[in-house]
């Protein structure tokens, strides 16, 4: 059996906040409620939802820039957690990040050689070993080998992503963490960097965590891909038949939305999201869900598998998918009611 690169079990994060009031409990928010999935090496696994929905925050553990509070978080058979000073010091070479803002992921300060070198620096490459390697990277990635001469502020949007790229696999990494890496590109140049970091993937052999709002995107750059909702998975499928014909309702509505198409005569989403401070019972979703009923208040669904690796945490799926579930005939419970 093979084991996964990239493994979370009933991985939670909860940010403990002020006191409600000058005597009132101390509040807290569940930005990630026992989220569990896998990534195989050189597999490619997307996660997508609403704004705080928990994807950023799985970034941030997995940078180890936030400790789970709950759960593991495994990558090449190491928890996480339990890393030494010197296996905490390999990670940083097993796992590197693309974020969204090519703009301030780069110093302004240092010319394009030395952003691009100064891991291989930190992980004790000698510095004429790391300016060849910084020519080396940036032809791979598709700029001018005196680039590295220049400043960031001299290279448009696009190139700079280039740069953030170049650095990113400059340690040779075995996992890359993709954060919106080209929601805040001009459309013209997108199309470019997918390119490059799809042929990246295949030529390097790197895993991908895709993170992204855009389904088009996701569904070209993953294989697999996640749904998160409220800081919980609903839906876990391969990309090109989930995002083709989700069961889930909420995904449902997000490829409804991301193709301009009306689902059951409603646009957009109904009600509004969860209070976080105040969550509801049962399934999150619920009063945004026009199919919601009393169990739905009652029980948080689990993800059950649908059919080979599809998973669903919805208690109505079946009848929806099969057109036969009935629409509640009173308005959703919304949250923070019982």
């Amino acid at each position: 059996m093979t084991v996964p690169l990239v493994l979370a079990e009933a991985l939670t994060k909860t940010y403990q906040l002020g006191r409600a009031g000058l005597f009132g409990a101390r509040q807290q928010v569940t930005a990630v409620d026992a989220v569990s999935f896998s990534i195989d090496a050189g597999d490619s696994f997307g996660l997508v939802g609403e704004s705080g929905s928990g994807k950023t925050t799985i970034a941030k553990m997995l940078l180890k820039l936030e400790a789970p509070t709950a759960g593991t978080l495994t990558v090449d058979g190491l928890d996480l957690g339990r890393q030494s000073a010197a296996q905490e010091l390999a990670y940083r070479r097993t796992l590197q990040a693309v974020l969204q803002d090519p703009y301030g992921a780069l110093s302004p300060r240092l010319k394009v050689g030395a952003i691009i070198a100064e891991p291989l620096r930190a992980h004790g490459m000698a510095r004429a070993d790391a300016d060849d390697k910084v020519k080396e990277l940036l032809a791979l990635v598709g700029l001018r080998a005196t680039a590295s001469t220049d400043y960031p502020h001299q290279f448009s949007g696009g190139q700079r992503q280039r740069i953030a790229i170049a650095r990113a696999i400059s340690v040779n990494p075995r996992v890359l963490v993709l954060d919106e890496p080209v929601s805040a590109l001009d459309v013209s140049v997108r199309a470019q960097i997918l390119n490059l970091l799809r042929d990246m993937r295949e030529k390097l052999g790197l895993t991908y965590l895709f993170i992204g709002h855009d389904l088009a995107v996701v569904r070209f750059m993953t294989r697999r891909v996640g749904v998160m909702y409220f800081g919980r998975m609903v839906e876990t499928g391969l990309a090109s038949r989930l995002l083709r014909t989700p069961l889930h309702p909420y995904t449902r509505r997000l490829v409804a939305i991301a193709a301009a198409r009306p689902l059951d005569g409603q646009e957009g989403f109904a009600g509004d999201l969860p209070n976080p401070l105040d969550p509801p019972s049962g399934c999150a979703f619920r009063s945004r869900c026009p199919y919601a009923s009393a169990r739905c208040t009652a029980e948080v669904p689990p993800l059950r598998t649908a059919d080979g690796d599809h998973e669903i945490a919805c208690h109505h799926y079946e009848a929806i998918a099969a057109g036969t579930a009935a629409r509640s005939s009173q308005p959703p419970v919304h949250a923070g009611q019982p």
